[in-house]
């Protein structure tokens, strides 16, 4: 059986889950006709998956839906599926958060001896500054009392593929019994004790490829981090746009726009232009060339978010004196 590609959805209508999600899974059927594309909603989504809403139901293979108490919140909910889904899905599956675009043809293979994968987060190695000094990280590892390391691969939890097999099941049931415990303790975040679960039981989480995860925001964050992340950007199959970060402010990407899936929202539908702009979401960063070239050691247009006038202005000089494009 080849391997499914998961999606879990919680939304209720304000927020914009349902067309990040949406565009995401439009993207991963156009480069990938043939995938068997899952998704996972909880109770109240399912009821409201009407009409527009309900197009999504369309474009997959596997729909199931699971109940929780009213009192469950939105954000508690969608991470009690994602903690549990190798329990609610059979077959080998490769989870995709729904802030992504999927840019190429996808082979999910990754070698009998991966149970567990995933990308380190933010493309960082171990022993990364942003990691080990974040005060905030560090201070929910010392109130749950966790015992993993900054020092090692810390993961990301946007991209996860997870094997049918005991193994994999073992994993997710620790970081499910984890993740309770988090919310105990007021923490409803799932990439605590998605490391946490790696460290308890002896690192069974492979890393993948960065490609398969290319966490690109994090390069227009700290410009430093540039000559990381361009050439995963370039082999990239699947960009994760960080939709938690999106605050509408020289965004270089429109999948890193609010706006782009409000309309969306607003007009109850996928125009011809944002179905252009999602099936070539590779090169649709601003400023940036058609094509990307990985031999360019730092790309200009990585400065926009921080320099957006800047960025146009020595774009516009680089195209009248080279005749870049």
């Amino acid at each position: 059986m080849k391997t499914k590609f998961l999606y879990i959805l919680v939304s209720q209508g304000k927020d914009i889950f349902y067309e990040q999600t949406l565009v995401s899974a439009v993207s991963l059927r156009y480069h990938n006709p043939d995938a068997f594309i899952s998704l996972l909603v909880d109770d109240l989504t399912d009821k409201n998956l009407v009409n527009f809403r309900g197009q999504i139901k369309e474009l997959v293979n596997e729909y199931k839906v699971v109940e929780y108490p009213k009192e469950t919140s939105n954000k508690v909910r969608s991470r009690l599926l994602k903690t549990n889904m190798r329990n609610l899905i059979d077959g080998d599956f490769l989870y995709i958060d729904g802030d992504t675009a999927i840019v190429d043809k996808l082979d999910a293979k990754f070698g009998e001896e991966c149970d567990v994968g995933a990308v380190s987060d933010l493309h960082a190695r171990e022993n990364d500054k942003y990691h080990t000094k974040h005060k905030l990280i560090n201070a929910r590892i010392k109130k749950l009392n966790f015992s993993f390391s900054l020092k090692n691969l810390y993961f990301n939890g946007g991209l996860i593929f997870a094997k049918d097999s005991l193994k994999a099941k073992e994993f997710f049931n620790k970081w499910h019994e984890l993740y309770l415990y988090c919310v105990t303790k007021g923490i409803d975040v799932d990439q605590l004790s998605l490391n946490e679960s790696n460290h308890v039981l002896g690192f069974p989480i492979k890393e993948m490829p960065g490609e398969w995860n290319c966490q690109v925001r994090e390069a227009y964050n700290h410009l430093y981090r540039v000559k990381t992340i361009y050439p995963i950007l370039c082999r990239a199959k699947i960009i994760h746009f960080f939709g938690s970060g999106i605050d509408g402010r020289s965004e270089p990407h429109p999948l890193m726009k609010n706006e782009f899936f409000e309309k969306i929202k607003r007009e109850g539908k996928i125009s011809d232009e944002a179905l252009q702009i999602i099936y070539n979401a590779k090169s649709a960063f601003i400023c940036a060339p058609k094509v990307l070239n990985p031999s360019v050691r730092f790309p200009l247009f990585f400065i926009f978010r921080q320099f957006p006038r800047l960025c146009r202005i020595l774009m516009q000089i680089k195209k009248q004196v080279f005749g870049y494009k």
